[in-house]
């Protein structure tokens, strides 16, 4: 019989075919035939053909709803004592059995358009996110320049809240300030829908000083539309949780508002006070 002879073996490779001849009580040699024959073996295997479209795509789908349950539940959205396992989380979906949801995590079952649009519709996630992964989570969109078609619906309707958030962020060491930091977060919210619809503003104005003059105009004119409209419910809040640079529309935006503590820059703002002047973290200019 043929003999093989191998100069510089590498050490490491050697003592696992130590510790295989071991373990399988088979000399070196022994060990080393089998697992030579065991490769040779395997380059004859046929090849398994990549998984078809629809599959990866319901793999993914699927993934991504888990990852919506998950992050509601850490982002505390439930009221205390709700459940949110999957079987309550589909009777809360009007679902009759959660069959379909569980066969939807587990890649089984395509998510189909109507499913991604009451999972939309109760938990304000993206429809976009969860069909094809585009975007975030949770949409917000940038509102600075459309914020008069967000806060529309909610003039004169006593059971819509419009709530402002401004993220507050330390400054870091070198003196600038966070890159959220003036974020204004606008929600508007419904009584007794579960359903928030959020935007943002942070590149046209922000609440906070340093801004340009286009900046600065845009800010009046956003403080301008607020007090033409008395009759719509305004709230200011401040949030001062730590955001990482690129999680922040990785929330619900019941993290922001659970989250969030009532503030007073509201005020002084209607009243004209220039943004460089007002306490933004305190109820008083």
């Amino acid at each position: 019989m043929a003999r093989l002879s191998i100069r510089d073996f590498p050490d490491d490779l050697h003592q696992q075919l130590v510790r295989a001849a071991n373990k399988h009580e088979r000399s070196l040699e022994g060990e080393t035939r089998y697992a030579l024959a065991r490769y040779i073996e395997s380059l004859h295997q046929p090849q398994p053909e990549p998984a078809p479209r629809r599959e990866t795509w319901q793999r993914q789908t699927g993934k991504r709803l888990e990852q919506l349950f998950d992050r509601l539940r850490e982002d505390d959205v439930f009221a205390w004592g709700e459940r949110h396992d999957v079987p309550h989380l589909a009777q809360a979906l009007g679902e009759v059995s959660p069959a379909p949801l569980m066969d939807i995590i587990d890649g089984r079952l395509a998510l189909s358009f109507e499913m991604a649009e009451k999972l939309a519709k109760r938990f304000s996630c993206s429809t976009s996110w969860l069909l094809n992964g585009a975007g975030s989570m949770f949409p917000y969109p940038e509102i600075g320049g459309s914020y008069t078609e967000f806060i529309e619906p909610a003039k004169g309707v006593l059971p819509i809240t419009i709530k402002l958030v401004r993220i507050c962020q330390e400054k870091a060491a070198d003196g600038s300030s966070g890159r959220h930091d003036g974020t204004l977060l606008i929600f508007r919210i419904k009584d007794g829908d579960a359903h928030i619809e959020a935007g943002y503003s942070s590149t046209r104005f922000y609440l906070g000083d340093g801004m340009g003059a286009g900046g600065q105009g845009n800010l009046k004119d956003f403080v301008g539309y607020l007090n033409k409209n008395e009759d719509v419910n305004f709230k200011a809040y401040n949030f001062f949780k730590p955001l990482e640079r690129e999680e922040a529309w990785g929330h619900h935006p019941q993290y922001f508002l659970k989250g969030a503590e009532p503030a007073g820059w509201l005020e002084p703002l209607l009243r004209g006070v220039s943004p460089g002047n007002i306490k933004w973290v305190t109820d008083s200019v």
